[in-house]
C-alpha cells in the first residue's frame, strides 16, 4: 500500500482535529506530517516536506489561498489539492480549483466524501506512471529570479550555492550564475535533505561532497563529471560538514 503524506491547512481549531481524527481512524496510508494555521507557516511547510496531499482551507487568513497556490506554482509541481469549504457555490472557489485542478469538500467534512476525493486521488496517479524517485531529482528544475528573467535548474546541476547580501552566487555543473534571491528561499526550494548549511551563507550538495580538510577550514566538491571545487569554511559552517561525514561514515 502506497503511503501518502499529507498537510491540512486549516485555522479553525475543531474542522483540524475533525479532519485529522477522520483521517487518522479511516486512513491509515495518509501519513500527515505537518498542520498549519496560517498562509506563512503553511508555505513553509508545503515547501520543506513537498507533501503528496494538501488539504487546504480555502478561507485562509493571512492571504488568499490563490496567492498560496500561485506562489507555490511558481516554486514546485503542486500536490493533489482538496480544498475544505463552507460554501459550494463561490466563484472564488472556481477559482481555485481550476487553478489547482483540485478536488473539494464541504465542511463539516463527511467520511464518505473524504473517502471518494482520496480515491479520486489514486485513480489519478495509477493513470499517471510517475518516475521513480532518481529520475524525478534528475528531472525537477526550479525557477530562479536573474538579472534578465528566470533561470530554471535542477539539483543534480548545483554544486554550491554563496549568498551576498539579496543575492547568490551560484556555481553550476556547467558553469556560473547570479540569482536574485536570498539563501534562505533558495534552501527551502531546493530541499535541506539534498543541501547542507554551512554557516550563514553557504549551501552545499550533499551528493557532491568529497572531502572536508579541518586543518585548513575547507571543503572539497566534486561534479559527476570529476571537477573539483574548493569551497572556503573559515568564515563557518565547518562543524556542520563534519556532522554529515562522519554521518556518512557511521
Amino acid at each position: 500500500m502506497k503511503k501518502y503524506r499529507a498537510i491540512i491547512v486549516e485555522d479553525e481549531r475543531l474542522p483540524r482535529l475533525s479532519l485529522i481524527r477522520k483521517l487518522e481512524d479511516y486512513h491509515p496510508d495518509i501519513n500527515i506530517v505537518e498542520c498549519c494555521e496560517d498562509y506563512s507557516s503553511a508555505l513553509k511547510a508545503i515547501l520543506r516536506h513537498r507533501p503528496d496531499i494538501l488539504f487546504l482551507d480555502i478561507q485562509l487568513q493571512g492571504s488568499t489561498t490563490l496567492q498560496l497556490l500561485s506562489e507555490l506554482k511558481g516554486a514546485m509541481p503542486l500536490p493533489h489539492i482538496i480544498f475544505t469549504t463552507a460554501y459550494n457555490n463561490s466563484e472564488y472557489l472556481l477559482q481555485a480549483i481550476r487553478l489547482a485542478a483540485a478536488d473539494y469538500l464541504l465542511k463539516p467534512v463527511d467520511v464518505s466524501e473524504l473517502a471518494k476525493a482520496i480515491q479520486r486521488i489514486k485513480e489519478r496517479d495509477e493513470r499517471n506512471t510517475l518516475p521513480s524517485t532518481q529520475e524525478k531529482l534528475a528531472t525537477d528544475k526550479f525557477p530562479f529570479r536573474t538579472l534578465n528573467g528566470t533561470l530554471f535548474i535542477g539539483r543534480k546541476e548545483i554544486v554550491f550555492v554563496r549568498a551576498n547580501g539579496n543575492y547568490s552566487h551560484v556555481i553550476l555543473t556547467t558553469g556560473e550564475e547570479i540569482i536574485l534571491e536570498r539563501l534562505g528561499v533558495i534552501e527551502m526550494k531546493l530541499g535541506e535533505e539534498y543541501f547542507i548549511r554551512a554557516g550563514r551563507n553557504l549551501l552545499l550538495n550533499r551528493e557532491m561532497i568529497y572531502k572536508v580538510d579541518v586543518k585548513h577550514k575547507s571543503c572539497i566538491l566534486r561534479t559527476p563529471d570529476g571537477r573539483e571545487c574548493s569551497v572556503d569554511l573559515s568564515a563557518g559552517g565547518l562543524d556542520s560538514v563534519e556532522k554529515f561525514t562522519k554521518q556518512k561514515m557511521a
